[in-house]
């Protein structure tokens, strides 16, 4: 009698068994250890086996069946088993035969034909391309139709050592080749560019010279010629499918027989998207490869498991996804299910030795196999062996079975829990399940059934991922028969038929039909039952029990289908990274205490701020390149800037993606309306995670203190595993090695330190101690080297040179630097052509408003003219000292002295002497000077000499010696008494007159002794005049007060009241206090005439007898009239005796008719 399951089958029950992306560089070892590590599930092992039936059984055969579609949500592997694959099914590699052996290894010893199958795959000569489509795509291509196609295009060109980034160029080297010149043309262009062929194409269009010449030697043409015919490659290069294909297939050609070339694609389903036109292109791609190719290249593809959610299942695109699926006969997400009948005869089917052993086997225990396999509880009576015939057929599975997994199927799938709406419920998957479930037991001894959770297993490959990844998740924690408790109540939750209580779980989970104890078994049940419902992976319902709830499956569903973008993940991990664990904003350089930024990348993106030199890329586990230390060396050369590498994770990744989307979902779904037990479902999910969110923070912390850091091409050697430190000490190296000249600044440098150095004395800054430090002389090097090149320095200039790469230096080094340089005299800063002195250096360098400075080499001046040009300034400024060795010194005092002059000149003409004309001379003669520069003073002086000197003794010496001294105030003095005394100087007839008088209208009054002239003739005029003026005061006193006399004595003045005669005298008191400060010889005459007399009498008169009060007045008061109104008029002269005698009695005549007339006449 037979003691094994599989010797029971007439046919061998392990027939045909059934079958990512960063493109790496790794070493031999690194792919030996990765494929070494690589675990290969039962589930996985199904994969296999499907994938290298197709795979080796079409090798030499013209097949149009090249595509493999791997499908499985995020965790699953896909791209793992995408990128193995492409190591052991590639020749290229010097040890692809001890790869593809180490591989061999893993496969189950009984699995033979998937190892005949893989050995036959081996020995192809064959090459692969792995890459990642969305990595590889061109910014902003996605948006084309045909971007597939320039994605394949351009990795096959990267592959075959053409250039991939341009599309023309990589068929101009392609023609090249196929024509044999292609090495001889990067001989030639390396020849006459310094630079190989490879290096110098990423600048194409700066090398457009070197590559005519080139293509012109190669090919025997004109410069011109080859030009035109590289432009026309520009111009006419166009893309179409077939073309490729035929590439693709020309390159096939040159290899052996049989040789495949297969193309290993990640992430393709998310990539398309939704998109119909890149469906087609996909499609069309895979559709014309296996006709030009004729089977030699295969497309195999990974993408997300839940197929059918790349697009909507309303929508018109359903119909386009399917055809795409089409072209992919392989698809390694796909199982089907056989009814019971095709199970039986072409997988169960037993030999005739069999049948007679299990005939007997059924006899022994057919009394107690209804106490084994036994629903209870108004459960649906599943079918039990009917008889020894019947046993014979289905064993070793168990009737009810069949008709349990069809329940399941159909629940489950109206619960959308498989991947692919397209997908059939036909009886292959059925077959498929029950082929690997019997595999599965096939050495165990007869008397073994399977047990119900094996049809989970079998089912794994259509579930949709994140189910399979729950359970997985699962089972990692629990106990194998808890495990397998689980599975089996996700089986039945959608079979309202079935009661899932302990003793029909128990019943589910027989093990064996012979000795079996059921006691015992429901023990185990019912512990499992306890340990899952503490964990929360199914719930008690009454004595039932259930996997999960409806509302949490809902809940998670919906989780799951919410809507993140890329950058809403990124963003967290942004966050977590930068501000809450590195917490970093500037490096501090040890060297010189000084803050540089930097740019902040994740995954060679730019996340925080703008671009800086100094760069801190953190490669991040959603980072789709796998990187190995190998590759990150080679990364951080080209980078230039530190490479953070955390490990790879993808439960990071998924965990990742799994908090943003709950943490979205959550507000969402809190806002509408729930009922209790979903908001207590979603208070638990927050609390869940929170906890998530910790747990990954606390994974990015350990992430970060144990990865390496990687710059400049080696893994920095930092112990430390302190973050802060860590990433301080590598900013260390990585400005050390940017910044090669920072070294030259010795000390630390502030604001103050400018105004320092240039307060330093002269004498500090001779000798020896003026040479050039290594800083400086760096900065004037620079400034002289834009000089001879006719071009012009500005602060601004160098601080733009000197802060950036290889120097680095901040900006109160360089404008230190510059101070001294402008001490030591190498360099003077200039506005508008104009040297500025100290003081102004010092604004200029200290307010950046002024940084448009220019800053010019100094030139060197011959000593015997700074000797020269001191003796002159000397001699012309004898009051400023010039004894300085410093020339900027000697021009900035010369300069200020000379400004200086002009400005008292132009003070003193503001005062309008009549020798202005002077002080115009003066600054005539010093404006040159003051346009001259530092180096032309000491050249042009010299030739100013004479003018200069002989100007300074006529006119300036005494012209200042005369408005600075007591000349001037004689001067004022006296041109101010002839002003004044214009008038009263007709009176003095004294020959010392003139002198004043024409001493204002003197060109040159400070020269001579012109001034102690007019001081003699000053105070001999004052002395004649004052008693002359004081005479006249004197007599015009005596008229005033006669006047008074008059009209007190007048015979009405008594009547006027005492208290206001002081009205009647007053005014003429007051006019005598006037006359008193009147220094005017004609003014007092003038106001004492007699008809100016006549006029106060009057008006005394006027007042008087105003003032006398009515009741005095008796008769009429008497007028006046003057004596000048009586006068004769009929001749203007008298010439002789008669006309005097006729002038008097004329007089008399009216005199005497006035007083007849009685009035008064007022002489």
């Amino acid at each position: 009698m037979e003691t094994v399951i599989e010797r029971l089958f007439k046919k061998d029950i392990h027939r045909n068994i059934e079958g990512v992306i960063k493109a790496d560089n790794l070493t031999d070892e690194a792919i030996f250890q990765e494929v070494d590590e690589y675990v290969i599930t039962n589930d996985l092992n199904k994969k296999l086996d499907e994938f290298f039936s197709e795979y080796s059984g079409s090798i030499g055969k013209n097949t149009q069946n090249v595509g493999v579609w791997i499908s499985g949500h995020f965790g699953s592997g896909k791209s793992h088993l995408l990128k193995i694959l492409s190591y052991i099914l590639t020749n290229e590699r010097k040890h692809s035969d001890l790869i593809g052996e180490l591989f061999l290894t893993k496969i189950d010893e009984d699995d033979f034909e998937l190892k005949n199958n893989i050995e036959k795959a081996l020995k192809t000569p064959s090459e692969t391309i792995l890459f990642n489509i969305d990595q590889k795509s061109d910014i902003g291509s996605k948006n084309q139709d045909d971007a597939i196609l320039g994605v394949f295009m351009k990795v096959f060109n990267e592959m075959r050592g053409y250039y991939p980034k341009f599309g023309y160029i990589a068929k101009f080297e392609s023609d090249l080749d196929k024509r044999g010149k292609f090495n001889s043309f990067k001989e030639k262009f390396k020849e006459l560019s310094g630079e190989s062929w490879e290096s110098g194409r990423e600048t194409i269009f700066l090398e457009s010279d070197n590559v005519a010449k080139a293509l012109s030697s190669v090919d025997d043409i004109s410069e011109q010629s080859a030009m035109d015919l590289i432009d026309k490659y520009e111009e006419n290069y166009s893309l179409s499918i077939e073309e490729f294909a035929k590439e693709v297939k020309a390159y096939i050609d040159s290899k052996e027989p049989n040789f495949r070339l297969v193309f290993f694609v990640d992430e393709v389903g998310q990539y398309i998207g939704d998109n119909t036109k890149l469906m087609l292109n996909l499609q069309t791609i895979v559709e014309t490869l296996a006709t030009v190719c004729g089977g030699q290249a295969w497309v195999i593809v990974t993408s997300q498991s839940a197929v059918d959610m790349l697009v909507n299942s309303t929508s018109a695109m359903e119909n386009d996804f399917s055809k795409i699926m089409g072209r992919f006969k392989v698809k390694l997400n796909l199982t089907s299910q056989n009814a019971n009948e095709v199970i039986q005869k072409r997988l169960l089917e037993k030999t005739d030795e069999a049948k007679v052993d299990l005939s007997s086997i059924h006899s022994k225990i057919q009394n107690s196999l209804s106490s084994i396999i036994h629903f209870s509880d108004r459960s649906r009576q599943y079918q039990n062996y009917k008889d020894s015939e019947h046993f014979t057929l289905v064993y070793p599975f168990v009737p009810y079975q069949m008709d349990l997994f069809q329940s399941c199927i159909s629940g489950l799938s109206d619960h959308s829990v498989f991947q692919g709406k397209h997908q059939s419920k036909g009886e292959r998957s059925m077959l498929d399940v029950v082929q690997n479930i019997a595999k599965r037991i096939s050495t165990g001894e007869i008397g073994t059934i399977a047990t119900f959770d094996m049809f989970f297993d079998g089912l794994s490959a259509i579930i949709r991922g994140d189910v399979q990844t729950q359970i997985q998740k699962a089972s990692d924690i629990l106990e194998p028969f808890e495990s397998k408790v689980l599975k089996t109540l996700f089986m039945i939750k959608y079979v309202k038929e079935f009661t899932p209580n302990v003793d029909n779980i128990a019943t589910l989970l027989v093990p064996q039909i012979i000795n079996v104890d059921i006691s015992d078994l429901k023990k185990q049940v019912q512990s499992a039952l306890n340990r899952l419902i503490d964990q929360t992976y199914i719930q008690k319902v009454g004595e039932q029990y259930e996997f999960l709830t409806d509302v949490e499956k809902d809940i998670e569903k919906e989780i799951k289908s919410t809507s993140v973008e890329t950058s809403e993940i990124v963003g967290e991990l942004v966050n977590w990274i930068y501000e809450d664990i590195i917490k970093i904003n500037k490096v501090r350089y040890s060297g010189n205490k000084q803050n540089y930024s930097f740019t902040r990348k994740l995954d060679d993106t730019i996340v925080k701020g703008k671009e800086e030199e100094l760069t801190l890329n953190i490669i991040t586990p959603l980072n789709s390149q796998d990187y190995d230390v190998e590759r990150l060396i080679h990364k951080s050369i080209a980078d230039s800037g530190i490479i953070l590498a955390l490990p790879s994770s993808y439960d990071f990744s998924q965990d990742l993606e799994l908090y943003v989307k709950t943490k979205k979902y959550i507000p969402q779904k809190q806002g509408g309306s729930v009922s209790d037990n979903e908001r207590n479902l979603l208070f638990n999910k927050a609390n869940d995670n929170n906890k998530r969110r910790e747990k990954l923070q606390n994974d990015l912390k350990d992430f970060i203190s144990e990865a390496n850091l990687y710059l400049s091409g080696k893994v920095l050697d930092i112990a430390t595993k302190d973050i802060k430190t860590k990433i301080e000490n590598a900013f260390e190296e990585l400005i050390t090695s940017t910044y090669s000249y920072i070294g030259l600044l010795t000390q630390v440098y502030e604001e103050r330190d400018i105004s320092v150095v240039l307060n330093q004395s002269d004498d500090l800054l001779t000798g020896s101690d003026d040479a050039l430090t290594p800083a400086e002389q760096e900065i004037y090097t620079y400034i002289d080297r834009q000089k001879k090149s006719h071009k012009s320095t500005t602060i601004s200039n160098l601080l733009e040179y000197f802060q950036v790469r290889p120097y680095g230096w901040y900006q109160n080094a360089i404008l230190v630097q510059i101070a001294s340089m402008y001490m030591k005299q190498k360099v003077d800063l200039k506005q508008n052509s104009t040297p500025l002195n100290k003081q102004e250096v010092l604004n200029a360098l200290t307010n950046n408003r002024q940084f448009n400075t220019l800053v010019v080499p100094k030139t060197i001046i011959d000593e015997k003219k700074v000797k020269k040009t001191k003796e002159i300034l000397s001699e012309l400024y004898p009051n400023a000292t010039f004894s300085s060795t410093s020339t900027r010194d000697i021009y900035d005092i010369a300069i200020q002295e000379t400004q200086k002059l002009i400005s008292t000149c132009k003070n003193f003409m503001n005062l309008h002497y009549p020798f202005n004309s002077e002080f115009q001379k003066i600054i005539d003669i010093l404006t040159p000077i003051e346009k001259l520069t530092t180096e032309t003073l000491f050249d042009e002086l010299s030739n100013m000499e004479d003018d200069l000197l002989d100007t300074k003794d006529d006119i300036i010496e005494p012209i200042m010696e005369f408005m600075n001294g007591d000349k001037r105030r004689i001067y004022d003095s006296a041109v101010k008494f002839v002003h004044d005394n214009k008038d009263n100087l007709r009176y003095i007839n004294d020959t010392q007159k003139s002198l004043l008088e024409d001493l204002s209208s003197q060109t040159k009054p400070y020269s001579g002794n012109h001034i102690q002239q007019a001081k003699q003739a000053l105070t001999a005029i004052e002395a004649l005049l004052q008693p002359l003026v004081e005479k006249t005061r004197l007599e015009a006193f005596e008229k005033i007060d006669s006047i008074i006399k008059e009209l007190q004595s007048n015979e009405h003045f008594e009547k006027v009241p005492s208290a206001d005669r002081y009205k009647i005298i007053r005014p003429r008191e007051e006019l005598k206090n006037s006359l008193t400060f009147t220094t005017s010889i004609d003014t007092i005459k003038q106001r004492t005439n007699a008809e100016a007399l006549a006029d106060e009498l009057n008006r005394g008169l006027d007042t008087l007898f105003e003032l006398i009060p009515q009741e005095e007045v008796t008769a009429p008061q008497p007028t006046t009239v003057r004596i000048a109104t009586l006068t004769p008029k009929s001749k203007i002269t008298l010439k002789s005796t008669q006309d005097v005698e006729e002038y008097i009695d004329k007089l008399k005549e009216n005199l005497l008719n006035e007083i007849d007339n009685g009035k008064q006449v007022l002489l």
